[in-house]
């Protein structure tokens, strides 16, 4: 198993705290209240929509703030005459109470949420009253379709998807119970609340397409470029007779590798025909015919393909697309970011499909297995199928075409551009799309799959689909008898100070390891983490003087439904891993924090929780696996 450096671990422990202005200091120092059964950690709840945070344990108490926004995060320091004594910090800063209707305990910061039931291929996901109630109707073995019939349901998933980018919403976890499945699938039944935005936003606009070509040119990609340009014009000549005209607009990137590895090189990535409302299939010929193969070979075989994703994804404004498509055509595999020199640093391809899935962009791939790269073809297919895998499923948008033969390439773009273009009229006339088999791994297929998602997602965003609401219920992470399928995207939330702590604090690590040496001694270097997240921690009160570093973290992970990448190393295992094993886990590490920057700097992942947050206090959620 890969594994974490131990102290980012503490960093997520410690920086789920966010202080809210306005509050009040008690004249004497206390220390909050432990988790039931530990004895470093310290018991929190997050606040409901309506709490307000008042002087003392009684309704005509003074009020402190009268709008706690919601999702708040707090330390408990009592409870008394249906109030729960709260505050900011676990040692000294007791600040109010609040009435216990309006709080509920949180052993972590994790949320969840649906993937899309299309890409997964599932039935609609149920909520129900009681862990009891769920294990029953689990242990009667159901067929999937035959659980929307029980008596048990308090709420079910719409029918629709949910964009949150309009109709926010968090379905944190508050308890769980590990379950094996009646097929021997483990996963786990759990406890989650709901808070939705309080208003319902539809987004109303035309149906349009968006697909971008990213293109290797490099010497040897010639006759694909000039089939490519075939199969456009035949699909422009299909656009213009139909519904879609003037709905589909086109891109095209070319990438290489950079210039100062490769001089004569001409670019490294270079964006030909930018995607907007004009891009029709004239223009995307006009710009092919100027996409100009390189005149000079590059060094290694592989090119850099995550910096022409990366650039196309970044690049372009894919916000007024509801079916948004990238297509990209090579004959190499991905260069790897650990040999520097990469459009995106060290942005790697876990990390470039999590942008892109953020993004909602599906990526296919179109990978010419040319007997020139036959070393490289099984390296290359892993990654791309990475890249292009479908949410929850185990499905990806992946083509090959064996010994890069040019006709059967041509056929295979034209099946995709048929594909996208004939899935996109039903989706604008709003005629059903079927799903196929699911023993079909086809490329037809998978395509259907991805158009069949798009259709759940422009349907959300006409009728303003919002996650159902409750107050508190069960569910499950799998799918509803069909158990090996992903269900729900495990998130953590964060705001965007902890994440901007976060990433500040992954930088120095990533910097000590990259100066010269800097993990050479593991012990010295291990020791310095250490030492960063103890001079980091703002809750020092969580390393006791009779409790390791490790103890204490090991009794966060240990209430985890879930784990990261890795859950708790030590200085023994950093120091029995090879250096490049250690490197692997730098790279990887490093990767995380271009991810990170990129949801930073990106508006539309951030969600204010109450009208008047300072911006610090805007939130986001990352799939658990993006976390270090």
């Amino acid at each position: 198993m890969k594994k974490i450096v131990l102290a980012l671990a503490l960093f997520l422990a410690n920086l789920m705290v966010t202080p809210l202005p306005g509050l009040g200091t008690t004249a004497e120092a206390r220390d909050a209240l432990l988790m039931q059964g530990k004895k470093t950690l310290f018991r929190r709840i997050v606040t409901k929509p309506g709490g307000q945070l008042l002087s003392a344990a009684s309704p005509s108490a003074q009020v402190i703030r009268g709008n706690v926004p919601a999702f708040s995060v707090y330390y408990v320091y009592g409870e008394q005459d249906g109030f729960t004594e709260v505050g900011i910090n676990s040692h000294g800063d007791a600040a109010g109470w609040i009435k216990s209707d309006k709080v509920v305990d949180w052993k972590q910061s994790i949320v969840v949420a649906f993937n899309n039931r299309a890409e997964a291929g599932r039935v609609r996901h149920l909520f129900f009253k009681s862990m009891d109630d769920l294990a029953s109707d689990i242990e009667a073995n159901l067929s999937p379709d035959a659980f929307e019939n029980s008596q048990n349901i308090v709420a079910v998933e719409p029918e629709n998807a949910i964009n949150d980018n309009n109709n926010f919403y968090l379905l944190p976890i508050l308890d769980h119970e590990s379950i094996y499945f009646p097929d021997d699938n483990e996963g786990n039944m759990i406890e989650v609340g709901s808070v939705t935005a309080p208003e319902v936003r539809a987004d109303r606009q035309d149906f349009r397409a968006g697909v971008v070509f990213v293109i290797d040119t490099t010497k040897s990609m010639g006759p694909y470029i000039r089939q490519t340009k075939e199969v456009i014009e035949q699909i422009g000549v299909q656009l213009e007779n139909s519904p879609l005209a003037g709905k589909v607009s086109f891109g095209l990137v070319g990438f290489r590798q950079s210039k100062s590895a490769n001089p004569g090189i001409g670019y490294h990535v270079k964006n030909l025909l930018p995607l907007d409302e004009q891009a029709d299939t004239d223009r995307f010929l006009a710009a092919i015919d100027k996409m100009d193969v390189a005149s000079v070979p590059t060094v290694g075989f592989d090119e850099d393909s995550i910096g022409g994703i990366a650039f196309a994804s970044k690049d372009n404004n894919w916000q007024p697309y509801a079916a948004k498509y990238m297509i990209l055509i090579t004959d190499a595999g991905p260069k790897s970011p650990k040999f520097g020199d990469n459009y995106a640093q060290q942005l790697d391809i876990p990390e470039l499909a999590g942008d892109l899935n953020d993004k909602g962009i599906r990526l296919l791939v179109m990978h010419l297995k040319t007997p020139a790269g036959a070393k490289d073809h099984s390296f290359a297919e892993l990654k791309y199928r990475q890249a292009s895998r479908l949410v929850g499923s185990m499905n990806d948008l992946y083509t090959d075409i064996r010994e890069g033969n040019v006709q059967e390439f041509g056929n295979g773009v034209g099946l995709i551009a048929d594909q996208i273009v004939t899935t996109s009229q039903d989706i604008q006339q709003d005629k059903e799309i079927l799903a196929p088999d699911e023993n079909d791994n086809s490329t037809e297929a998978n395509l259907r799959r991805a158009a069949k998602a798009f259709q759940l997602e422009y349907r959300g965003n006409q009728q303003g689909e919002q996650a159902p609401e409750f107050y508190r219920a069960w569910t499950i992470d799998r799918a509803f008898g069909a158990y090996a399928r992903q269900a729900l995207d495990i998130r953590i939330l964060l705001t965007k100070n902890q994440l901007s702590t976060m990433a500040e604090n992954l930088h120095e690590i990533v910097d000590e390891a990259n100066r010269p040496g800097g993990i050479i001694d593991a012990n010295a270097f291990f020791q310095s983490i250490q030492d960063l997240a103890l001079r980091t921690s703002n809750d020092p009160t969580q390393l006791r003087e009779n409790q390791s570093l490790g103890d204490a973290i090991a009794e966060y992970l240990d209430d985890l439904p879930y784990k990261s990448q890795t859950t708790a190393m030590t200085m023994a295992d950093w120091v029995t891993l090879s250096a490049p094993e250690q490197r692997d886990i730098m790279n990887g590490l490093e990767s995380k924090l271009r991810y990170y920057e990129r949801v930073h700097a990106d508006p539309d992942r951030w969600f204010n929780l109450h009208e008047n947050a300072a911006p610090g206090e805007a939130v986001t959620t990352i799939s658990l696996d993006r976390m270090p």
